[in-house]
């Protein structure tokens, strides 16, 4: 991240929760709040920040009043403006833009903001923690708020975080079950790719010609995958084939049709 700062560089960096980025200056942690708002929560703003203000950044007086701030419990508004409103970085305007946006993820219900939380792990790579999120949207009592549409997107996602905590086989039945609710071709695809990588040669013939797959189209998807394993194993053997299918595959979560992702292997 490079952003033109006015005040004091830090010499070691607050490293921002969830997404581990570190920031070495006020202008730069207010461009990551402005970037990033979805993922900012009342969790983000802690003593670790606070003492990072005042003793790395050199902001002594900011510092304290977001210590009163916080110990008080006040509103995640009055914690983001008070931080924005400390630098030049952004004009007035701006601001109030930011504090809109604000306010329609406050009344935001339960499950969207909890569904918000569940992908902004995933795209961090925290995937444990993600998953127990999933697990909870999915199988918890926020699950009837979905349609069936979201709720397929929801195990697709789930099944992101499973191809890496778990094994390629459950992540397979993970994107089948997906499918089958929302009908979306990423899906399908991350599926079938996913039989490929767990060895199962004669079912993904199988189950693409039960999706309707042509012969065509699957010698396709067949030949994208040798590429890719074949590109692999020239850059580093069949570790980095898969390393590679993994970060490909943590950028294809689906987010109520936002986000068409991208299949484990690139097309």
């Amino acid at each position: 991240m490079f952003i033109m700062c006015k005040g004091v560089l830090a010499k070691e960096p607050y490293v921002i929760p969830i997404s581990e980025m570190p920031v070495y200056s006020l202008e730069e942690l207010c461009y990551y709040m402005y970037h990033h708002i979805y993922s900012v929560t009342e969790e983000f703003f802690d003593e670790k920040l606070v003492e990072w203000l005042g003793e790395q950044a050199g902001l002594e007086a900011l510092a304290e009043k977001m210590r009163v701030l916080v110990q008080k419990k006040n509103d995640l508004k009055d914690l983001v403006v008070t931080l924005m409103c400390s630098c030049d970085y952004y004009k007035e305007q701006e601001i109030l833009q930011l504090v809109t946006v604000m306010k329609k993820i406050e009344n935001l219900p339960a499950h969207e903001k909890n569904k918000i939380k569940a992908d902004q792990y995933l795209r961090a790579g925290k995937y444990g923690k993600s998953l127990q999120e999933y697990k909870q949207l999915l199988y918890g009592e926020m699950a009837e708020h979905f349609s069936t549409e979201e709720y397929g997107n929801l195990l697709h996602n789930q099944a992101i975080a499973l191809f890496h905590v778990s094994s390629f086989r459950e992540a397979a039945n993970g994107f089948k079950e997906a499918y089958a609710r929302n009908h979306k071709e990423q899906s399908l695809q991350q599926y079938l790719y996913a039989l490929l990588l767990n060895g199962q040669d004669e079912q993904f013939i199988q189950e693409g010609s039960s999706f309707g797959k042509t012969e065509e189209e699957l010698r396709q998807l067949r030949q994208n995958y040798i590429d890719a394993q074949t590109e692999g194993k020239d850059d580093g053997g069949e570790e980095e084939f898969i390393s590679r299918c993994k970060n490909e595959l943590r950028s294809a979560y689906l987010d109520g049709g936002v986000n068409d992702g991208i299949p484990i292997v690139s097309q």
